[in-house]
C-alpha cells in the first residue's frame, strides 16, 4: 500500500497519477488487483535515457525514453529510440508484492532475477493513524499491526542488496509524521551500518510536460551518490522523497536511475561452466507429443558465460516420476493412477518394469536432466542471437532425443537452470549462518518445516540438524557479543528483533544459551528439500524463512499463510551433498 505501482506506472509513462491509482493500470495483470489496489504478480517495464550535448560537449541535460513519447508504443521503440541517442541506457525495473499474503512474490522479487539495484518504497504517511484510506481498509486486522516497511527494510539489509529507499506520497505528509518516518528509517540504517542520504525536492510541482527530461543540475547530484556505489555498494542508501500524484522528486529518481553504475558481472564460481541461465517464468509450452517441434519459452536471467542460438543445453533438475507416460503432473511422486499393466498377487508390480526402472535410477542424469536445443533468444523482448553474461532474456527451447518414459519437456518449473556443462541436483545442503542470524539458526528445529530461497529457487525444506560453530573455550555466546563480532567481520546478515540482540535479559536467551561464557562464532544448519531435488552451488545466498504450516486464519499458504510477519535469516551454502 506503498504506491510502488503508480509509481512505476508514473515513471515508465510520464503521467502523473490522479490520486487513485490511474497511472498503475497499465501494470496490473489481474483484476483483483485493480479492484483492491493490492499487487499480487511480479511485472516488469522499461526505461531508456540518452544524453544531450551542448556545442562544448556538456551534458546539458538527459532524454528519458518512455511510453510518454509520441512514438513510443512498445519496448522495441523504446530499444530504438534509446540507442539513437547519445550515450543511451536501458533500465528494467521490476514491480513485485509487498503485502504478506503474497510474501513468496515479494521474496522472490528480492532473491529471483538477481537485481542490481533494490527500490524500497515507504509512505511519507506511513505512520499518520488518522489517514485510514480505502487502502488502508484492505489490510487485515493482523497485518495492520505489522510494521510492514520496517519488515521490508530490515529483510533487504539481511539480504545486503545495494539499497534506494523512495518514500512515496509525499503530498499526504504531515511535518511531524515524515520526520518519524525518516528518524525510524535513518535509524535502522545505522544500525546495521549504512548511511542514508536524504535527496528532497524544493522545486514546485511538477505537470506532465516536465517528466520528459532531466535537468543537468539534478544529474550533478546523482553523479556524487552513485559515485559512491563504484567504491562501496553497501554503505550509501539514497532516500528520495517522491509523488506519484504532484511529481515531486520524480526527476531525481529518473536521474539516480540514469547515472547509477552497472555492477561488474561477478566471476563464476566454476571456472569450467561456460554458461548458467536461471528459469525465473514460464511463459508457453506444448503439453502434446505432437508439439514438440514447438519450443517452450522460458524467462530468466544469464548469470555465467554466453548462450547462443542453436546451442544444445541441459535443462533441468526434473523430478523423478515413476508414471510410465510422458505427462505434465509435476508431482515427483509415484504415480497412483490405474495402469492397464496387470499385477501379481504374490509380487505386487513385478510386471512394472519401467516404473521401477525410475525409481532405481533416481540420481541417473537421463531423467534429471533433459537436452535442449536453443531455437530463439530475446533480450529485454528485442530478438538477439546471443545472450550474454548478467543479461535477462527469454529462451525458446525445443526438446532433443525425448524418450516417452521420462519427464515431459513441458514439466519445467521456475528453479530449473540451463547449463553446457553436467549439472547435479542436490537434496541436502549444508548452510553457515553468522552473527546474529548465528542466533536466529540456533532456535531452529530438528524437523521443523522451513522455506528456502536461493537464486530462483524456493524449495519447502525440513530441518535436518543444527551446528553451532563453539569458540575455543566450547561455550554458547550471549547475544550482546554479536554486535562486537559483526563489528570485527564475522557477521553476514542482520536479525530482525532488535530487542533479542540488545537486551540479554529476554527470556528467549535461555533457550540460545545467552548468559554462558565464551561466543559462537556461527551456526552450520543442514536442511533437506522436500520432493525435489536442486541445483545449488557451493557460496549461494540462502534465505530461509520458518513456515510451512496454516498461517494465522488456520488457511492455505495461497490465501492467509505468512501475516505472521516477514521474519527470514542469511546465510551461505557451504556444502552440498546429493
Amino acid at each position: 500500500m506503498s504506491g510502488k505501482s503508480s509509481l512505476l506506472g508514473t515513471l515508465s509513462t510520464g503521467t502523473l497519477d490522479n490520486g487513485r491509482g490511474k497511472s498503475r493500470l497499465s501494470l496490473l495483470k489481474h483484476r483483483h488487483e485493480i479492484e483492491s489496489g493490492l499487487t499480487s504478480s511480479i511485472t516488469q517495464e522499461l526505461i531508456g535515457y540518452g544524453d544531450s550535448r551542448d556545442p562544448n560537449g556538456d551534458r546539458s541535460f538527459s532524454q528519458i525514453i518512455n511510453y510518454g513519447g509520441t512514438d513510443i508504443s512498445s519496448w522495441t521503440d523504446i530499444h530504438a529510440s534509446t540507442e539513437s541517442l547519445t550515450a543511451g541506457k536501458l533500465v528494467f525495473l521490476t514491480d513485485s508484492a509487498g503485502h504478506p499474503r503474497f510474501r513468496r512474490t515479494t521474496v522472490r522479487g528480492l532473491v529471483g532475477w538477481d537485481p542490481h539495484y533494490t527500490l524500497l518504497c515507504i509512505p511519507a504517511d506511513n505512520v499518520d493513524e488518522n489517514s485510514s484510506s480505502g487502502s488502508r481498509d484492505n489490510l487485515t486486522s493482523a497485518t495492520a499491526d505489522l510494521d510492514l516497511s520496517g519488515e521490508l527494510l530490515r529483510l533487504c539489509l539481511s539480504l545486503e542488496l545495494p539499497l534506494l529507499i523512495v518514500i512515496t506520497k509525499y503530498d499526504l505528509a504531515k511535518k511531524a509524521g515524515l520526520k518519524s518516518v525518516l528518524t525510524r528509517v535513518l535509524s535502522t540504517l545505522r544500525d546495521t551500518g549504512r548511511t542514508g542520504r536524504i535527496i528532497a525536492d524544493p522545486s514546485t510541482p511538477l505537470l506532465n510536460a516536465s517528466l520528459e527530461t532531466i535537468p543537468s543540475d539534478d544529474l550533478l547530484e546523482a553523479e556524487g551518490i552513485a559515485q559512491a556505489f563504484d567504491t562501496e555498494p553497501l554503505a550509501t542508501v539514497p532516500i528520495v522523497l517522491t509523488s506519484a500524484l504532484s511529481g515531486t522528486g520524480l526527476r531525481k529518481l529518473h536521474a539516480l536511475l540514469r547515472t547509477l553504475p552497472v555492477p561488474a558481472a561477478p566471476t563464476p564460481r566454476s571456472v569450467l561452466r561456460k554458461s548458467l541461465f536461471h528459469v525465473e517464468d514460464v511463459y508457453a509450452t506444448h503439453a502434446s507429443r505432437n508439439d514438440s517441434e514447438k519450443p517452450t519459452i522460458v524467462g530468466g536471467h544469464l548469470s555465467a558465460g554466453e548462450v547462443n542460438i542453436g546451442d544444445e543445453l541441459l535443462l533441468g533438475p526434473y523430478p523423478i516420476d515413476t508414471s510410465p507416460d510422458d505427462s505434465d503432473s509435476g508431482s515427483g511422486r509415484p504415480s497412483v493412477r490405474s495402469s492397464p499393466v496387470p499385477t501379481s498377487r504374490s509380487f505386487p508390480g513385478a510386471l512394472q518394469k519401467r516404473s521401477t526402472a525410475h525409481t532405481r535410477t533416481v540420481s541417473n542424469p537421463l531423467f534429471e536432466w533433459r537436452r535442449v536445443r536453443v531455437t530463439s533468444l530475446r533480450n529485454l523482448r528485442l530478438p538477439v542471437s546471443t545472450l550474454h553474461s548478467g543479461q535477462v532474456g527469454t529462451v525458446g527451447l525445443v526438446p532433443l532425443h525425448a524418450p516417452i518414459s521420462s519427464p515431459a519437456i513441458t514439466r519445467i518449473r521456475k528453479g530449473m537452470i540451463l547449463s553446457d556443462q553436467n549439472p547435479q541436483a542436490h537434496q541436502n545442503i549444508a548452510v553457515q549462518f553468522t552473527g546474529p542470524q548465528a542466533d536466529n539458526a540456533k532456535a531452529l528445529t530438528v524437523g521443523s518445516a522451513v522455506v528456502v530461497f536461493f537464486a530462483s529457487v524456493r524449495a519447502p525444506s525440513k530441518v535436518l540438524s543444527v551446528t553451532p560453530i563453539l569458540s575455543t573455550n566450547g561455550t554458547v555466546a550471549p547475544h550482546h557479543d554479536n554486535a562486537r563480532l559483526e563489528d570485527e567481520g564475522f557477521g553476514f546478515g542482520f536479525g530482525f528483533d532488535d530487542d533479542s540482540v540488545s537486551d540479554p535479559g529476554d527470556p528467549g536467551d535461555a533457550a540460545s544459551g545467552a548468559g554462558a561464557a565464551g561466543t559462537t562464532v556461527a551456526a552450520i544448519v543442514q536442511f533437506q528439500f522436500i520432493g525435489s531435488r536442486e541445483f545449488v552451488e557451493d557460496g549461494t545466498k540462502v534465505l530461509v524463512m520458518p513456515g510451512g504450516g496454516p498461517g494465522l486464519s488456520g488457511s492455505i499458504e495461497r490465501g492467509e499463510k505468512g501475516l505472521a510477519g516477514l521474519e527470514g535469516f542469511v546465510g551461505r551454502v557451504v556444502d552440498v551433498s546429493l
